[in-house]
């Protein structure tokens, strides 16, 4: 596991990050988790899907990029192919960390960075500070995407209570055959049941649009159709 460093402009008043996209600085993954607040911008490219994560135990959407470990089918020689890249992509090396107030039970918000990040660099790339060590542009628009971080992690809680409050989840294995005839089960995920989103009262889809969640709902179910443009994407690479 990566060990974050509290992010400084003395001790980091040179740091650069590379802004390119390439399976060496970082973007090989097959998915990453996404949040309500963009999903009309990913669901324009990505599937959006339910993952449960074993290791943290928690539930929430992710954008689909690949098929198996590692494969980001967006990813080319130019960088990656897509208008909108999801915002946990975006934010690289960059997190939120607390921090404990001297004297005080309560804790902070700072900014901290994964320094082993491949990304990562003092000769390279977008600065992070200026030479007064005052944030540079680059650095105020991490922060803004931190905060809207922040705000998705509790958009995503509530979406997802109310997914299991309405029992909309079901478990799906998704199976992939490719034109030279090689073949992927996608496992793991949960897809939002058109039956049960069908059947549900006016009071349950009024609670729903109360919460904001209604739209959210059917845009995740919306985005399912891009699933055969990743099968498009991938016959090309093995032809």
């Amino acid at each position: 596991m990566s060990k974050y460093e509290m992010l400084n402009n003395v001790a980091h008043a040179d740091l650069k990050i590379r802004l390119d996209r390439s399976s060496e600085l970082g973007d090989d993954v097959m998915f990453c988790m996404t949040y309500p607040f963009e999903f009309r911008l990913a669901l324009s490219h990505y599937p959006i899907l339910v993952y449960r994560d074993k290791d943290s135990n928690t539930t929430f959407p992710i954008a689909l990029f690949g098929f198996e470990e590692g494969e980001n089918l967006f990813l080319t020689q130019q960088g990656w192919n897509a208008r909108y890249i999801p915002i946990m992509v975006q934010r690289q090396p960059f997190s939120i960390g607390f921090q404990q107030l001297e004297g005080s039970d309560e804790k902070q918000q700072v900014i901290s960075f994964n320094p082993e990040h491949p990304r990562v660099n003092n000769i390279q790339g977008e600065s992070v500070f200026d030479e007064q060590g005052a944030y540079t542009p680059y650095l105020e628009q991490v922060v803004k995407m931190l905060e809207s971080i922040d705000v998705g992690h509790q958009q995503n809680k509530l979406l997802v209570d109310a997914l299991e409050k309405h029992e909309l989840l079901e478990d799906t294995t998704i199976a992939i055959t490719l034109k030279d005839g090689s073949s992927y089960e996608l496992v793991g995920f949960s897809t939002i049941a058109d039956d049960k989103f069908e059947a549900l009262s006016a009071d349950a889809l009024k609670e729903l649009n109360d919460q904001k969640l209604l739209l959210p709902i059917t845009m995740i179910m919306a985005s399912m159709s891009n699933l055969g443009n990743l099968v498009d994407i991938r016959n090309v690479n093995v032809l």
